[in-house]
C-alpha cells in the first residue's frame, strides 16, 4: 500500500526544500498516519499479506472479506 502514497499525495515542495521546511515536515506527517493506517487495516483483519516484500517490491495485500463488509 505505501507504494501508492506518494501517488496519492505527491510532493509539494522542491527536493531542495530544507528538512524542517513546513510543507516537508507535513508530508511526512501524513506519510507516517497513512502507515499507521495501513497497519491498522491488517490488524483489525481487514486486509491480508498474500506476498511478503522481498526487497525489490513492497507487501502485496488484499482485502479480506471483513474488509470488503466493512466497505459495503
Amino acid at each position: 500500500m505505501s507504494d501508492f502514497f506518494h501517488i496519492i499525495h505527491p510532493p509539494n515542495f522542491d527536493k531542495s526544500a530544507p528538512e524542517d521546511d513546513t510543507d516537508r515536515a507535513a508530508r511526512v506527517e501524513l506519510q507516517m498516519r497513512l502507515y499507521q493506517a495501513s497497519i491498522t487495516l491488517w490488524k483489525n483483519d481487514l486486509v491480508y499479506v498474500v506476498h511478503p516484500a522481498n526487497g525489490v517490491r513492497p507487501d502485496l495485500v488484499e482485502v479480506t472479506d471483513a474488509g470488503r463488509a466493512a466497505l459495503g
